[in-house]
């Protein structure tokens, strides 16, 4: 039987189509026009199909969905060509990367399906590494490997040992996923033993990095650092960029932060080269874990900030490409019947929710890192306890993070204590808190100032700096309310400084309240007066109470009102006499059977000092 030549030149084409993609897309094209003039629907169809193919590996999606919608049915009508399989598998492909997993999985599926009824044992093989690829998106590892097993037994049937290689290495990526450490490996070597003989050099790094990332989740980090090292030497951009950030984080956890420092910022640098906001947002999470472990917490805040910043680009750019795809989607099938178009936009649908459900995930990730790296900056519990002062803390953000925070420092034989409530409460009161407590630091144990009023003053530029405030009135909502205690115990008298936060102070059952001066840490509608130094004297016994004003405006009780601070006073004078964590916990339970099933309506902080 002879053999149209457009057919030979049609499946040359095909087998070449991931070398010179867009040659391979204009000579498509070339037998497309020959295959028209000539009246042949199959020379058509499958010069359509490799067309489509050459696009979809030239991220030309739009186009590689009109020639392949253009031609599917036909191979629907001739389901014994193997185009048909490949059709199916070239549509899964373009749906995979749109991250409609649904749609991907039903094409996948019926691929793997026709490949068996026709004998095609080479799309088999592809049909299977796709579904194991698909499952493990699906995070169904089993399904996965069962898989990545058949389309590896296939190839090994065919010898196809680039292809075993590819299941091979597909393989030890879900069992590292699975951390089945030892098993990853095994696979991961017997694919990078194939490789390296057949001298797939573009491949080789990627099975490295592989390798590396396993031995690193093992904690066996001079292997894995080897492994990272040997992965840089490739010519893939992105590969390199990978194994650079790995070989950061394992200098960074064996205590080589020098190196780690190195590696990391290089990381960074040649993710921005690639202009991957993806790689951008990852290598700055690292710089932060990395300050975050060697406690360096105003790196590791500048750090995160990046993150978060890379990652909202990175998030946005993503959902308004996955948008673009839907389009894409209905611009070349609103000829289908209205069936298809209906169960289309289900799956639209769905793909939507998923879309804004992860971000949701990776936002609910982001602000509990931020919460790890608040921590981080807040004095330690056990740190206050240590003093010769008795305390408690009731610290209860009204989300992950809090906007109220508190910080001591001891110096020149005195003990500075604050307790602070920023603009706001969540992440952007997280971020002012943290901002506030590295102020703290610099002006009290860097510059030495040690009188309250003039700390505050210094912290109020500090803010206004920092938020660049010019004196706007819309400025004035943003800034912090602080109390603040310079303890002087040789003296035994406390030096008190508020902007709006007042102090409690409870001797022999009496209460006296001082009052803070009426203006912020930030910018105020009537200047920047200096703020009051207040010198008070005090007897042993004594207890101190700084707070935020969370408490007393939680709405509760009977009547949905404010708790209101003259209940706090009276709670305050009626538990004084108790030991300090029994006055914490009492605080505690008062509150909450206060809120009951309200919804609680500001961060709460109160701070227990008994002198």
């Amino acid at each position: 039987m002879k053999v149209n030549p457009i057919d030979i030149s049609n499946e040359s084409l095909w087998q070449s189509r991931f070398g010179d993609s867009a040659g391979v897309a204009d000579d498509a094209l070339k037998n497309l026009k020959k295959a028209e003039k000539a009246k042949y629907q199959r020379g058509i169809a499958y010069a359509k199909l490799t067309a489509a193919a050459a696009y979809f590996l030239q991220s030309k999606n739009e186009q590689a969905l009109k020639y392949l919608s253009d031609i599917f049915h036909w191979f629907e009508e001739n389901k014994q060509e193997k185009g048909y399989v490949r059709a199916l598998l070239l549509k899964g492909n373009i749906f995979e990367s749109f991250g409609d997993y649904e749609k991907t999985l039903h094409l996948w599926l019926e691929a793997y399906k026709a490949s068996v009824e026709i004998h095609d044992k080479e799309s088999e093989g592809e049909s299977c590494s796709q579904l194991g690829l698909i499952y493990s998106r699906l995070c169904n590892f089993p399904k996965s490997l069962e898989y990545f097993n058949k389309g590896l037994k296939i190839r090994e049937e065919l010898r196809d040992e680039n292809g075993a290689a590819s299941s091979l290495n597909r393989i030890g990526m879900v069992l590292r996923q699975m951390k089945k450490n030892d098993e990853s490996l095994e696979y991961y070597f017997r694919s990078l033993d194939i490789r390296k003989k057949n001298k797939q050099f573009s491949a080789i790094p990627w099975t490295l990095l592989g390798i590396a990332s396993t031995y690193e989740e093992m904690q066996k980090f001079p292997e894995s650092l080897g492994y990272y090292e040997e992965g840089m030497t490739g010519g893939d951009k992105r590969c390199n960029m990978q194994c650079m950030l790995g070989a950061g984080r394992v200098y960074s956890q064996t205590g080589d932060a020098g190196q780690a420092e190195e590696r990391l910022e290089q990381s960074l640098k040649m993710a921005q080269e690639l202009n991957s906001m993806a790689l951008i947002s990852e290598a700055h999470a690292a710089l932060a874990a990395h300050y975050e472990l060697f406690k360096k917490p105003d790196k590791a805040l500048l750090s995160f900030k990046q993150y978060l910043k890379a990652k909202e680009v990175f998030q946005s750019n993503e959902v308004q490409s996955k948008l673009s795809n839907i389009e894409v989607v209905h611009a070349v099938e609103k000829s289908e019947q209205e069936k298809e178009i209906f169960r289309l936009r289900h799956v639209e649908l769905k793909a939507a929710y998923d879309i804004i459900d992860e971000k949701n995930r990776d936002i609910t990730a982001s602000i509990n890192y931020a919460s790890r790296i608040q921590r981080a900056m807040l004095p330690n519990p056990h740190e206050i306890s240590g003093l010769p002062e008795k305390s408690f803390i009731l610290y209860l953000p009204r989300d992950i993070v809090s906007g109220d925070f508190y910080w001591f420092t001891e110096i020149k034989e005195k003990l500075i204590i604050v307790a602070g409530d920023c603009t706001g409460h969540g992440v952007p009161g997280s971020l002012m808190s943290m901002l506030g407590i590295s102020f703290l630091e610099e002006i009290v144990n860097n510059r030495e100032i040690i009188e309250s009023g003039k700390i505050l003053g210094e912290l109020r530029k500090e803010v206004q700096k920092a938020l660049h405030q010019k004196g706007e009135r819309e400025e004035a909502r943003d800034g912090m309310d602080i109390a603040l205690c310079v303890i002087d115990r040789i003296k035994n008298s406390i030096q008190y400084s508020g902007a709006y936060n007042n102090l409690y102070l409870i001797r022999s059952g009496e209460l006296s309240e001082y009052n803070a001066d009426r203006m912020p840490i930030g910018i105020f509608e009537l200047g920047d007066n200096n703020f009051t130094s207040q010198d008070i004297p005090y007897h042993s016994g004594d207890i101190i109470y700084m707070f935020s004003d969370g408490y007393a405006d939680q709405f509760g009780g009977l009547n949905t009102k404010k708790f209101k601070n003259k209940n706090l006073k009276a709670l305050l004078l009626e538990i004084h006499n108790l030991p300090l964590e029994e006055q914490r916990n009492r605080l505690e339970s008062e509150f909450l059977n206060w809120k009951g099933k309200n919804p609680q309506t500001d961060d709460v902080l109160i701070l227990g000092l008994q002198l």
